[in-house]
C-alpha cells in the first residue's frame, strides 16, 4: 500500500527525483507546443492575439445581435481596430512580448498533458477507489481551465479593452503599448483559467475533510468579499471589468457548494460501510 507519493520503500530524494522527471516532462510539452505556435506566429497575432480589439471579433456580434433581439438596437455601432493604435516605446518590447505570448499560449495548450504528470505523481497515493476517478479528475481540471480561458478571451478581453480604450472623459485620447496589451492578454486568460478552477479545489479539499459546505455557506458573505478582492487584482483596476469578473467567479462558488454538498453526503453514506469491514 503506498503511504505517499510512490511507493512506501522510496526515500525522500526518490520521491524528490520521480517529481523531477514530471516536471521534466511537462516542461518539454510546454516547449513542443510552443514551437508549434511559433510556427504558425502570424496565424496566431491575426486570428488570435489581436482579433479581441477588432470589432470584427464575435463577442461584438453577439452583443449587436442581442441589442437588436431586445429591441435597443447595435450597441456597438461603428467599426474599430484597436491593435492599429498600439506602440511600442521599448527597443526589446517586440521581442519580450512575442516570447511571453508563445510561451503562455504553449502552457494553454499543454495544460491537459501537464495535469496528467501531476496525477501521474500523486496517483500512488492515493487509494484504488481513489484511483478510479483518474480520467474524470483530468478531464474535470482541463474543462474548467479551459472554459475560464474561453470566458476570458472571447467576454472579458474584448469587452474590458474596448471599454478601456474608448473610455476618454478628458478628450485626450488613449495610447497603449503593445507589451501592456501582451500582459494584459496574459493575466486575464491565466488568472480566470485557473480562478475557474475553484470547483475542483473545493472538491479535493471537501475530500480530503478540510472543507464542509456547511463552511461554505456559513462564510458566504466572506467569501463575496474575498471574489470582489480577488476580481479587482486581476482586472485593469476599473469597475466594468471587475463587474464582469465578479458575476462568473460567485456562481462557480455557489456551484463549488453544490459539489462539496455531495461530496460530503456521499462521505457519510459510505461511513457505515467503511465501519463494518473495519
Amino acid at each position: 500500500m503506498a503511504t505517499g507519493f510512490g511507493h512506501k520503500d522510496m526515500s525522500f530524494l526518490a520521491h524528490i527525483g520521480e517529481l523531477r522527471g514530471h516536471l521534466v516532462r511537462s516542461f518539454l510539452a510546454v516547449i513542443v507546443t510552443s514551437i508549434a505556435v511559433a510556427i504558425f506566429w502570424d496565424e496566431l497575432v491575426d486570428y488570435v492575439i489581436m482579433a479581441p480589439l477588432k470589432s470584427t471579433f464575435p463577442t461584438f456580434d453577439w452583443f449587436n445581435a442581442f441589442g437588436e433581439f431586445t429591441g435597443y438596437g447595435k450597441i456597438y455601432t461603428s467599426s474599430f481596430d484597436i491593435s492599429n493604435d498600439l506602440t511600442n516605446l521599448n527597443p526589446s518590447g517586440q521581442i519580450t512580448s512575442q516570447f511571453f505570448a508563445v510561451m503562455v499560449c504553449g502552457v494553454i495548450i499543454a495544460i491537459p498533458y501537464i495535469i496528467y504528470e501531476i496525477w501521474r505523481f500523486v496517483k500512488p497515493a492515493l487509494k484504488e477507489t481513489e484511483r478510479k476517478y483518474a480520467s474524470a479528475t483530468i478531464a474535470a481540471v482541463t474543462f474548467f481551465f479551459i472554459l475560464g480561458v474561453l470566458f476570458s478571451y472571447f467576454l472579458l478581453l474584448p469587452l474590458c479593452t474596448q471599454f478601456l480604450f474608448t473610455y476618454d472623459p478628458f478628450g485626450v485620447g488613449n495610447t497603449w503599448t503593445l507589451p501592456s496589451y501582451i500582459d494584459l492578454f496574459v493575466q486575464l486568460l491565466l488568472s480566470m483559467g485557473v480562478m475557474f478552477l475553484m470547483p475542483v479545489f473545493v472538491y479535493f479539499l471537501t475530500s480530503i475533510g478540510i472543507l464542509t459546505p456547511m463552511f461554505l455557506k456559513t462564510y458566504r458573505k466572506h467569501a463575496f468579499i474575498v471574489v470582489l478582492v480577488i476580481a479587482a487584482a486581476i482586472t485593469p483596476n476599473d469597475v466594468y471589468s471587475m463587474v464582469l469578473v465578479t458575476i462568473p467567479l460567485w456562481i462557480l462558488y455557489e456551484f463549488s457548494i453544490i459539489v462539496s454538498n455531495r461530496v460530503f453526503t456521499n462521505q457519510l453514506k459510505s461511513q457505515p460501510n467503511e465501519i463494518v469491514k473495519k
